[in-house]
């Protein structure tokens, strides 16, 4: 037998070889894993014993992909739900209508998203204020500023620069708001929508 030959087991089988994941995929895997275990208990409640333990992985791998710990790993967490948010806003703004329409269809996908997935809301714009990290807070405000930007892109033609960009992050304050009304039972996700719209279309003059 050569070293390169495993040894048979005691009913003449030889063990299955250990598959080493691609580490892009290994990375991937731990920060699904990692989301699940934040939207069910959220950041202040999730250590990285209970992600290890759900990825089943050992600790000490968690800290090879995300060397700065939790606050690393969550951050990565907010990016990829940011990319998919950001993906349905994009979707919805690119019907061939007029501003107005798109306004209003962006807005759609805005309560659509959230109304489908609750937990995503408090992962983007909760959690984050109760991690009292830095990196992390600075990922919620770059969140929102990028968010914001999705809504001034459809009112670029409607005023002066700062006024697109002040106007655009208080019509994305006033969504998340009735968002919030939506998620604790206070407000219906069609009334929310239409009053928004109501509130964000009044800025154009098609």
């Amino acid at each position: 037998m050569t070293s390169a030959t495993a040894p048979a087991d005691a009913g003449g089988e030889r063990p299955a070889k250990r598959v080493r994941k691609n580490p892009k995929a290994r990375r991937a895997e731990i920060v699904a894993t990692a989301r699940e275990v934040f939207a069910s208990a959220g950041y202040a409640e999730s250590g990285l014993a209970e992600i290890a333990s759900a990825a089943k992985v050992s600790k000490g791998l968690l800290y090879h992909y995300f060397p700065e710990g939790r606050p690393q790993l969550f951050v990565s967490v907010m990016q990829e739900l940011l990319a998919e948010f950001q993906q349905r806003l994009r979707q919805a703004a690119k019907v061939p209508f007029s501003p107005r329409t798109r306004m209003e269809h962006l807005l759609a996908a805005l309560f659509g998203f959230f109304d489908e997935n609750p937990p995503a809301y408090r992962l983007l714009f909760r959690d984050p204020w109760v991690a009292h990290d830095d990196t992390v807070e600075a990922s919620a405000i770059a969140t929102r500023v990028q968010i914001s930007s999705e809504f001034a892109a459809l009112m670029a033609t409607s005023g002066p620069a700062g006024d697109v960009v002040a106007a655009s992050a208080g019509m994305l304050g006033f969504a998340l708001a009735n968002v919030e009304l939506c998620l604790a039972g206070q407000l219906d996700p069609e009334t929310a929508w239409r009053v928004t719209c109501e509130y964000a279309t009044s800025k154009f003059t098609d």
